[in-house]
C-alpha cells in the first residue's frame, strides 16, 4: 500500500472514531419521542414522553419513534457528509446520473394501456 493510500486510511479511520463520539439529538413534531444517534447513525437513546403510557391510541407511538430516529438520522447526516467531503476532496454533491438514452422516464409510461406515451 502506498504512503498516501495509508494516510487517507488513517485519516478516515479518525474520521470515523470522531462520528463515533458525536451525538445528534431529534425529536418527533408532537414531542412524543426522543432519539440520540452517533454521527454514523447509530441509533443510541430512545425515549418516550411520560404522557407516552398513557394516550389512548398507543399504536401512535411507533410513528412517533421512527420521526426522531430520522431526525436525529438526518442532523447527523448534515455534519457528518460535511466532514466525509471535506477529508475526500468531494465539493458538489449534486452529481446524479443521468438516464441512460435506452432508459424510459415514468412520465413516458401510460399505466392505463400499458404502453408508451
Amino acid at each position: 500500500m502506498s504512503w498516501k493510500a495509508d494516510e487517507l486510511r488513517l485519516r478516515a479511520e479518525e474520521l470515523d472514531a470522531e462520528l463515533g463520539r458525536n451525538r445528534y439529538p431529534g425529536r418527533s413534531h408532537d414531542g412524543l419521542a426522543f432519539a440520540v444517534v452517533t454521527g454514523q447513525g447509530r441509533l443510541i437513546g430512545l425515549l418516550l414522553a411520560d404522557h407516552a403510557t398513557g394516550i389512548p391510541h398507543p399504536q401512535l407511538a411507533g410513528p412517533a419513534v421512527v420521526e426522531a430516529v430520522h431526525a436525529a438520522r438526518k442532523a447527523a447526516a448534515e455534519v457528518s457528509l460535511v466532514k466525509m467531503r471535506a477529508m475526500f476532496g468531494e465539493t458538489d454533491h449534486r452529481h446524479r446520473r443521468s438516464p441512460e438514452p435506452d432508459e424510459v422516464s415514468i412520465e413516458e409510461i401510460d399505466f392505463l394501456d400499458g404502453g408508451l406515451r
